[in-house]
């Protein structure tokens, strides 16, 4: 799995593979805040030991720099990313409500994708993921 993929899934706590993670319930390590500005993520992702802030752009050069693939390809993935709507940055939370997860009650799976309140990572940005890195040819 290439570092951007890792990275986030060491953060969030996601063992499987991405597209896994779709269909699972929102577990407090895969949750981000859809609905709270970029100001909210800043200082969310900064002064909080409960959420942690990871820029896309960063997690890229950082595959680049390990020479996972080249800057071209870095390039595309994260053109191909930013095309599909993929956002810029995800402030994420690390420590759970109630039995370490913040989401774990929900049973409608589709609230966890709709860019309100709490949503799941994967849910919402999985397949926007995972089709950079295909499109731009990086293999898994």
């Amino acid at each position: 799995m290439h570092r951007f993929a890792s990275r986030l899934g060491q953060s969030i706590a996601v063992a499987a593979a991405l597209g896994l993670a779709t269909a699972t319930t929102a577990a407090a390590h895969e949750c981000y805040n859809a609905s709270r500005s970029e100001q909210g993520n800043l200082k969310a992702g900064t002064h909080s030991n409960t959420w942690v802030t990871l820029v896309v752009a960063d997690l890229i050069a950082e595959e680049v720099d390990a020479g996972l693939y080249d800057a071209e390809t870095g390039e595309c993935i994260i053109d191909a990313y930013e095309e599909s709507g993929g956002r810029a940055s995800f402030t994420i939370k690390v420590v759970g409500g109630k039995d370490g997860v913040l989401a774990g009650g929900v049973t409608n799976q589709e609230v966890l994708s709709n860019g309100k309140g709490i949503d799941h990572v994967f849910a919402a940005y999985g397949e926007a993921i995972i089709g950079a890195y295909v499109g731009c040819g990086v293999e898994f």
